[in-house]
């Protein structure tokens, strides 16, 4: 299928086409229950959703306040829970190299663990970052290879920018900013702001080589592009509308695609030139393939559309969820997205098995 992608014949398309499973995907599992220890986890909704791709499982972040931090996983295929572990105190959480790590933040430290042990990883003796942002509110980390991690602080209208490598223990980049303010979470979970749920100023490029941060400049919005290899500024882009990035993707031809909700529309553009591919009427949240091949937006009605950017053409609607959509994730390999709704349920949609098993034969 990666061939496929990468040629530009029509006879490669349609046939990617045809092996694209989207067509044929059903709701496979419905997950209402979750293990949180807390005395009312009807009023809490999870604070991270992602898919390691390294195992197919289903990973969700929840932030008990006082209660500290759990983290349930689940089997993709089966949708059944896998284990659940607590963090404590933890304030973020995000995953690396395809899942295979999981970056937690607690006020000024930051320490990475084996997602599948639980265990620390690095050489350090006690095996924590000791980052100078005093009560970092944003985390970001490099979802491929690359081992970095992004924290931002702002308090009032001044803040600090750091990017470290998890791996060695050593800063990439530190930087200080006036007079503009990074956009923190939203953890209101209201449903009048369904476009701010939960989205961070802070994006890696899948392939590392650069960090996205979004500020906001009085009645303004702009995006910074910086270089962590040379720790160096790269570009901004200034007086943008009102838009949220929910996702980055590095398209063959070397662009850099940003997709996420501008003027209130899920739009897909080019970062570097800002120049707008694609435009629809759909909400937040939305993702992109990490080649940008694949779109998938939500609507007004709880559903959620596939789109195929490459070949302009929808490749299905999913519909099941009774509420508004709070998360949606894709496995790499595009068999299974996982969805999360404010009614408190989690969908996990692929292809059934007895229909893989007829269009193999």
């Amino acid at each position: 299928m990666l061939l496929l992608s990468d040629s530009s014949e029509v006879t490669a398309g349609q046939a990617l086409w045809n092996h694209l499973p989207f067509a044929k995907m059903q709701c496979l599992h419905t997950l209402k229950e979750f293990n949180l220890d807390c005395y009312n986890p009807e009023q809490h909704h999870p604070y991270y959703f992602a898919i390691a791709d390294y195992n197919n499982t289903l990973i969700c972040y929840w932030d008990i306040y006082y209660k500290g931090s759990f983290v349930n996983i689940w089997h993709l295929e089966i949708g059944q829970s896998k284990k659940d572990f607590g963090l404590g105190m933890a304030h973020e959480f995000a995953l690396g190299k395809s899942g295979r790590v999981s970056i937690i933040s607690f006020q000024d430290v930051l320490w990475a663990l084996d997602t599948e042990t639980q265990e620390n990883i690095g050489t350090f003796p006690d095996n924590l970052i000791h980052t100078v942002l005093p009560h970092p509110h944003c985390l970001a980390v490099c979802p491929t290879k690359k081992p970095l991690v992004a924290t931002g602080y702002t308090q009032g209208r001044t803040g600090e920018l750091e990017i470290w490598d998890y791996e060695t223990y050593t800063r990439r980049l530190y930087h200080q900013f006036q007079d503009v303010v990074l956009i923190p979470y939203d953890n209101s979970w209201n449903q009048s702001k369904l476009n701010l749920w939960l989205t961070t100023p802070l994006f890696f490029t899948p392939d590392g080589k650069f960090l996205v941060a979004r500020f906001k400049q009085r009645l303004q919005n702009k995006l910074q592009l910086w270089n962590t290899e040379t720790g160096e500024l790269f570009q901004t882009l200034d007086n943008l509308p009102a838009l949220t990035v929910n996702s980055l993707a590095n398209r063959l031809d070397g662009q850099i695609l940003a997709c996420g909700i501008r003027q209130d529309e899920v739009c897909v553009w080019e970062l570097i030139s800002d120049r707008i591919l694609y435009t629809s009427s759909g909400v937040a949240p939305c993702l992109m393939s990490l080649d940008g091949r694949v779109l998938i937006y939500c609507t007004d009605n709880y559903e959620i559309v596939v789109w195929d950017l490459a070949m302009n053409r929808k490749l299905c609607t999913l519909q099941g969820h009774t509420a508004p959509i709070g998360y949606v994730a894709m496995s790499s390999d595009r068999e299974f997205i996982a969805s999360y709704s404010i009614d408190r349920t989690i969908k996990i949609w692929g292809v059934p098995q007895s229909i893989n098993s007829c269009s193999n034969l």
